[in-house]
């Protein structure tokens, strides 16, 4: 799953909530006080998911495990003052998270779905988190029931993210082939975001599919022009050089900054190319301009 659609099942349902209570604060006193402590703990978490668990040295970062005790505080007031709510129990999922603690975080989002005020929306997103921690924890076969238990819901809500979770868990569990069945749907499912395709073409190239990834990256080049990056990739890996530089061209008259931070990532992976004109150029260092 890619960054926006993790942030999506981290947040989503948890802001449905808050808004909801923000508005009952309005008139209910006692519930702003709740939605204060719950705000709180939500930007803490926040803070803590935008940060790094080490510092360079591997040593941890004693302000991000501050934020999580905080947030954890919080939510202990908030659960006192209000028991039994979903977003409550969603956050401290959240906390388990951060630290690691998967099979915690898991057991959070069920107690969440059992709250009397998780509407229906909430609760598919809190069982794509469930599937997901899961997942994490090691209990992959657990992950997999969860997402088949709600597959219709989380299809009709997510679109195509279900397929992709499920082919990842199944490559983890040495099932490459039923992985690829997962991924092989979306070329005849309906329409197919961009953003999609290029999570499937990372699929198939950890599956050993590189003619599938590179159909995949073309489709999500389409509209998603850094894709072109990776096809060129697999184009160079297979020989076709002309094609590579191509491909290659186009991203990086798109996306330069993220080209070239990319190139420089995976050096190896450009060799070919080493003696290429226009790569020689694009990927030359740019000299720092002098003070005056």
């Amino acid at each position: 799953m890619n960054r926006a659609c993790q942030r999506l099942c981290l947040y989503g349902a948890a802001a449905a909530m808050l808004a909801g209570l923000g508005m009952a604060a309005l008139n209910n006193e006692a519930d702003a006080d709740v939605v204060t402590l719950l705000s709180g703990a939500d930007t803490q978490l926040r803070l803590a998911y935008g940060m790094p668990a080490v510092d360079l040295q591997g040593n941890p970062l004693d302000s991000r495990a501050h934020m999580i005790r905080e947030a954890i505080a919080l939510l202990e007031r908030a659960e006192q003052q209000s028991p039994g709510m979903a977003v409550t129990a969603e956050f401290r999922g959240f906390a388990h998270m951060l630290v690691g603690e998967f099979a915690a975080a898991a057991e959070c989002y069920v107690r969440a779905r059992g709250c009397e005020d998780c509407d229906a929306a909430q609760f598919d997103l809190l069982a794509f988190n469930e599937a997901r921690m899961r997942g994490n924890a090691g209990d992959r076969e657990g992950a997999l029931r969860v997402l088949s238990e709600h597959a219709d819901a989380l299809d009709s809500r997510f679109g195509h993210q279900r397929l992709l979770e499920e082919a990842g868990i199944l490559r983890q569990l040495g099932r490459p082939a039923d992985a690829l069945s997962r991924l092989e749907a979306l070329f005849t499912a309906g329409p197919v975001e961009p953003a999609t395709w290029a999570q499937a073409g990372f699929e198939f190239e950890r599956l050993g599919a590189d003619g599938r990834a590179a159909l995949a990256f073309e489709r999500a080049a389409e509209s998603l022009p850094i894709a072109n990056y990776h096809l060129a990739r697999l184009k160079l890996r297979e020989g076709a050089v002309d094609t590579a530089v191509e491909c290659l061209k186009r991203a990086a008259a798109a996306v330069p900054a993220e080209v070239r931070r990319l190139v420089h990532r995976e050096p190896e992976a450009w060799q070919a190319l080493a003696g290429d004109e226009w790569f020689g150029r694009f990927t030359k260092p740019v000299a720092a301009t002098r003070g005056r």
